[in-house]
């Protein structure tokens, strides 16, 4: 009976978890009361750190009621960016630490996004516990063709058991044209893995019919930036990216200041938070916002073809 109280849950968990990994949700109360803005897309990124705020492990978040403060705190700056589009990395989709909550769900519903994609990259529960969170975009416009997009094993056995890191790639329709958006969320552990995930990435985009934007936590960043690393072979994965000649990024130059790094919030050191756009496009205007409402700063940026 033990056994099987702690095989049967966890091995259900894992052999539904493909069927749970993408899907697509609307809110039609949602209401967009932000602004127009013709001719260009703000997109925004933002790792919410499962909102545990600052601290390191995701069981210190506080209680049920901090961390939903917080949440609410985070809806009200995704108001105040009032992006289009917004990817957000570490996101619960039911996980014990953060009290059973969907993330996603709340961030759309009270930040007025009337569309969401939800990603999971681990899925699993033993006993009482779950485990379950990923990737999601929110849209003030229909989202459509949404999947996975699979990224290299840091090693098999953990993918088998408990799941892997993963990208969402979907298309969005806004009013003046259609534009494919992959949000990504990289190895922390390992150059070589996010290496080999960025010429994924690269796939993906160089053979998309619509122009495609990378968003995400990519936990890499280029050649001569601060605090920058490479694999065995010198490559990093920013790099990688920059090679493949589809796509242009802010900044293109080292910062030469603290308030450009992404993370941390706290102790800001790097770049590893981007927003790559197609080469033909140009950024109109490109922000750092100073929040320490998780270990990442959000970026946003006013992006326009050429």
């Amino acid at each position: 009976m033990l056994l099987a109280t702690l095989i049967l849950p966890y091995g259900f968990s894992r052999v539904a978890s493909p069927w749970r990994r993408v899907s697509i949700h609307s809110n039609r109360d949602a209401v967009y009361d932000g602004r127009p803005r013709p001719g260009h897309i703000r997109i925004a990124s933002y790792n919410i750190a499962h909102g545990r705020g600052t601290v390191a492990s995701n069981w210190d978040g506080g209680s049920h009621a901090e961390r939903m403060a917080r949440m609410a705190q985070m809806a009200s700056l995704l108001r105040k960016i009032d992006a289009d589009v917004v990817v957000l990395n570490e996101v619960d989709f039911d996980a014990s630490w953060s009290h059973s909550t969907n993330q996603a769900r709340f961030l759309a519903d009270n930040a007025n996004y009337p569309y969401r994609v939800e990603q999971r990259n681990l899925d699993f529960r033993i006993l009482g516990w779950t485990w379950r969170f990923g990737n999601a975009v929110l849209s003030k416009y229909p989202i459509s063709n949404a999947k996975a997009v699979s990224f290299p094993s840091y090693s098999w056995w953990e993918t088998v058991l408990a799941g892997k890191k993963r990208g969402v790639v979907c298309d969005i329709e806004t009013p003046e044209r259609s534009v494919r958006v992959i949000g990504a969320h990289l190895s922390h552990r390992s150059e070589l893995v996010r290496v080999r995930s960025a010429a994924r990435l690269a796939d993906v985009a160089t053979a998309s019919v619509l122009p495609t934007i990378v968003v995400g936590d990519l936990n890499s960043t280029p050649s001569g930036f601060p605090n920058s690393v490479s694999d065995f072979a010198g490559d990093n994965a920013i790099d990688v990216l920059d090679k493949s000649q589809y796509f242009r990024r802010s900044p293109e130059h080292p910062p030469i200041a603290a308030s450009d790094f992404t993370f941390s919030s706290v102790e800001p050191r790097a770049i590893i938070d981007w927003i790559l756009i197609p080469r033909e496009w140009n950024f109109e205007e490109y922000t750092v916002e100073p929040s320490e409402l998780s270990d990442h700063r959000p970026v946003y940026a006013d992006v326009a073809p050429q």
